[in-house]
């Protein structure tokens, strides 16, 4: 059972690393097309890593979970990394929406 929690910690660290990578890119991309784009979005980047660091606290928590808590801790996080993953996904549409606007508009 340790080395199951120790294998799914380190995917859980990994995952998560993942999502701010990817939440840091986007932030990127929003700063380099300007105030039109980072006024909406940069409140949404703003809770897209709340919701990251709520989640390295549930890191913190499978560490500490004694046998009994482990699988709803584990499920809690794979819970909560899914619904950061879906706003990411929500909020990266929405830039590449406004992004094509903003191209096509340029015409």
């Amino acid at each position: 059972m340790e080395e199951q929690k120790k294998d799914y910690q380190e995917k859980a660290h990994q995952k998560l690393d993942e999502i701010f990578r990817e939440i840091d890119s986007l932030e990127v991309k929003l700063r380099e097309k300007g105030k039109g784009f980072s006024q909406e979005m940069e409140k949404r980047i703003s809770e897209l890593k709340v919701e990251g660091e709520k989640l390295k606290g549930k890191i913190k928590e499978m560490a500490d979970a004694n046998s009994d808590s482990w699988d709803e801790i584990r499920n809690g996080f794979e819970q909560a990394s899914n619904s950061l993953r879906d706003s990411f996904s929500k909020a990266w549409k929405n830039f590449q929406g406004k992004e094509q606007k903003s191209d096509n508009s340029g015409l």
